[in-house]
């Protein structure tokens, strides 16, 4: 079976609503988690809506749902492993991607194994970027990121950031703490904003030179 866009139901009054995604700002959350990115996003973007799901894990999973029948968040299909995930049907229909994929690859409290670990899921989300094309993507890791090398020596950060500069978007990341939103703990986390400048990503080709300069891990701007 495929997981793709359907009718979907309006979280305003719970009826079903075949304009409701033409209206909005479609998100499509990968590695969801309990949905917190989504959360940020549906506070920075009035009209925002999660238009599907992926999580694996069934502690978030079940999160997930419970969010959803609790209205806290958007009732949308929920999708196993990204592995898996079909892309293609949603091109056209999303605005952005949103995932904090696993960062236990690249964690200090882990083994800093990064692309040889098992959990590394950046390729499928690359796959999944390339056949979806939104306008925007958002994600979310852990610092480690900027200092843990591949096999080729590059920066993991770099695959990343790379990557999504092949695909045709421009690049802004930078690192911010909780504590600057009011937490009582530090957590500090590296954020990216890629933008697609052309559906055939030529804009990014004249821009690769600064995209470069900004990959490197001293170039990342610290959060304010």
């Amino acid at each position: 079976s495929a997981c793709g866009p359907t009718t979907v139901t309006n979280s305003a009054n719970g009826e079903k609503d075949n304009n409701v995604a033409l209206r909005s700002f479609n998100i499509l959350s990968l590695t969801s988690g309990c949905g917190g990115l989504d959360l940020g996003l549906k506070l920075a973007i009035a009209n925002a809506r999660v238009v599907c799901y992926c999580e694996l894990d069934s502690f978030p999973a079940s999160v997930l749902v419970a969010r959803m029948e609790g209205k806290t968040l958007d009732e949308a299909p929920l999708w196993d492993s990204v592995a898996t995930f079909d892309g293609k049907p949603w091109r056209g229909t999303v605005h952005i991607i949103s995932s904090g994929f696993p960062c236990q690859p690249f964690s200090v409290a882990g083994r800093q194994q990064g692309v040889d670990d098992p959990r590394h899921l950046w390729p499928h989300i690359y796959r999944i970027v390339e056949e979806v094309r939104p306008r925007w993507c958002f994600f979310e890791n852990v610092p480690g990121l900027l200092t843990t090398r591949t096999p080729d020596n590059q920066y993991a950060y770099q695959v990343v950031s790379d990557g999504l500069h092949e695909l045709g978007y421009t690049i802004e990341a930078g690192l911010f703490s909780a504590n600057e939103v009011g937490a009582p703990h530090e957590r500090i986390r590296l954020f990216f904003l890629g933008k697609l400048e052309n559906a055939k990503g030529g804009g990014a080709r004249s821009q690769r030179g600064k995209a470069i300069r900004r990959s490197r891990p001293q170039d990342v701007r610290q959060g304010d």
